[in-house]
């Protein structure tokens, strides 16, 4: 046989690519069905349609591939959160404030409370003891940045006045937990994710509670010596 016959695949092969996707998908479902402690390689291999020497090829191990399927869902938070930053730069205005902050507040429950990453939550929290590195790094790179950018979002419409947000961060926290946090406690404690139309009644509670707090208190018009109303400067 040949040197180049011997040669492995590259990594940006296709066949490698499927591969290696469909290991990933084998891996979160049955991850999330069995557990961690409770899936074998071999069960992975099965369900991917692969041999188990060809997994090991591409993997170390359960804990490579447990980490690459939490690694994909920090992703899709940092995606989110980094669309936060245009979207109350570009997006809110004084117009769209409650119509524009009830759409985030729906986005951003229906995100959080899905059956994937419920699943991947209570797994974490049964994991925590082997992997609290991982259970760390997803607490700050998944629903922290999130955090974060609502912060900045907030800390903007401050600025320019279409809210009153004396502390940002606290801000931020308190629109995703009043959002989703009820919906999230419950999906998580009872492994099942609450129907769709009670996910967005409290995402909607939860922005008028905020707006509540945050938005700008609007003072009585003044007459003026001629009559006609004023308005007093809110700040």
């Amino acid at each position: 046989m040949s040197a180049i016959s011997r040669r492995r695949p590259r990594a940006d092969d296709p066949r490698v690519v499927r591969s290696r996707a469909a290991v990933v998908d084998a891996a979160r479902t049955l991850f999330l069905r069995q557990g961690y402690a409770g899936t074998t390689m071999g069960e992975i291999a099965a369900l991917a349609g692969l041999t188990k020497r060809t997994l090991y090829n591409n993997w170390a191990g359960k804990d490579a591939l447990f980490t690459q399927i939490v690694v994909d869902t920090i992703a899709y938070a940092e995606a989110f959160a980094g669309g936060l930053r245009e979207e109350f730069t570009d997006g809110i205005t004084a117009a769209n404030l409650r119509a524009g902050l009830d759409d985030l507040g729906r986005r951003l429950a229906l995100g959080i409370v899905r059956p994937e990453v419920i699943a991947l939550r209570r797994l974490l929290i049964g994991e925590g003891r082997a992997f609290p590195a991982l259970a760390r790094k997803y607490f700050d790179r998944a629903p922290g940045q999130v955090i974060e950018g609502l912060a900045s979002g907030f800390a903007h419409l401050d600025r320019v006045e279409l809210l009153r947000v004396p502390d940002a961060r606290c801000a931020a926290t308190q629109f995703a937990y009043l959002v989703a946090g009820e919906p999230l406690d419950r999906a998580v404690l009872v492994g099942r994710v609450p129907a769709r139309e009670h996910i967005l009644a409290c995402a909607r509670e939860g922005v008028e509670t905020f707006l509540a707090r945050y938005a700008p208190v609007t003072p009585p018009a003044r007459t003026t010596r001629t009559g006609s109303p004023r308005r007093a400067r809110t700040r």
